[in-house]
């Protein structure tokens, strides 16, 4: 069986990227109680858009 899941794993401001990286990591360490962990891989994204959120898709399996 396979998971996979996208996470706002940073930002380009300071503070954001504090508070994404904190949820990620809440995020990360409830799904690892059950999954196990697979491959990480980073997602691009559009440049023409104002959002400077950085986001990454994880893979997990049982």
């Amino acid at each position: 069986m396979k998971k996979e899941i996208i996470l706002v794993v940073g930002s380009s401001s300071w503070w954001k990227n504090i508070k994404y990286r904190k949820e990620a990591a809440l995020k990360l360490r409830n799904l690892k109680k059950l999954w196990r962990f697979l491959d990480k891989k980073n997602l691009s994204t559009n440049n023409d858009s104002i959002d400077t959120k950085i986001y990454k898709k994880y893979y997990f399996y049982k």
